[in-house]
């Protein structure tokens, strides 16, 4: 099994702090393609910059994705995933959308704790496009100013820690989920500090796609995600101008 795994800011360290999370989850017989963004920025943090990402997404996936079983956009706050679903004929999963959807089986109100004031804004605003802010407790930045986020795993590991103790303690979080690619694998060293299970959504991504993958479902032809019919375009990238000029699937004829 192969898995795409995108990220879609231009960082090549936040990309290999991901990948070694993703390496500890996946299993002996699948395969990680790494890809990282070509244009956008630093980190994702705003709508202006996510928008942005939405497009490196799709031309990243658009030229790695032959051979691949299945793809993980792997920023939090899911840029581009709605659109790489339509664009594709295998499961795309986005690491805020695994981590929610996880939340949802283990308790009934879960949290997230998040870096900058402007990821909680839009973290909250992803939990309501996926349909899963039903049981969003709270969504808990960083109460200091945090100027490199490649270092905040590390620099405000024990801040980040509080912010999933106050969660718990007065937004009544029975799951804690952190937002943030540059944070993971801080979960595995909360596990045993924080009252309630603490979610890396990276490694709920990749398990969630190994087990998509797995089931192998059939790519739509009806509905929302089905392959839009080719059109005309201009100035974009060779790779994604030719994803986007393929056919559709076609059923075949009964």
């Amino acid at each position: 099994m192969r898995l795409l795994f995108v990220n879609p800011n231009i960082t090549e360290s936040i990309t290999d702090v991901m990948m070694e999370e993703a390496k500890r989850s996946i299993a002996p017989t699948t395969t990680l393609v790494p890809a990282t963004a070509r244009f956008g920025t630093l980190y994702i943090e705003n709508r202006v910059e996510a928008a942005i990402a939405s497009h490196a997404v799709l031309e990243a996936i658009a030229g790695k994705v032959e051979g691949c079983d299945a793809v993980i956009v792997a920023a939090f706050g899911d840029p581009g995933v709605g659109a790489a679903k339509e664009m594709v004929d295998v499961p795309v999963v986005g690491v805020s959308e695994a981590a929610y959807l996880t939340a949802w089986t283990l308790g009934r109100r879960y949290s997230v704790v998040c870096m900058t004031p402007r990821h909680s804004v839009w973290y909250r605003e992803c939990a309501e496009e996926h349909g899963l802010d039903g049981r969003l407790a709270s969504v808990r930045p960083l109460p200091v100013a945090v100027t490199d986020v490649t270092k905040a795993r590390d620099q405000f590991r024990e801040l980040l820690m509080a912010e999933c103790r106050k969660a718990v303690d007065e937004d009544g979080a029975e799951v804690i989920v952190l937002g943030g690619g540059p944070l993971a694998g801080l979960a595995r060293t909360f596990r045993d500090s924080v009252p309630v299970p603490v979610l890396d959504p990276v490694e709920c991504a990749v398990r969630l796609a190994e087990m998509l993958a797995g089931i192998n479902p059939k790519a739509p032809q009806r509905g929302s995600f089905a392959r839009p019919a080719p059109k005309p375009s201009k100035g974009l990238s060779d790779v994604l101008e030719r994803r986007l000029s393929a056919p559709r699937v076609t059923p075949p004829a009964e």
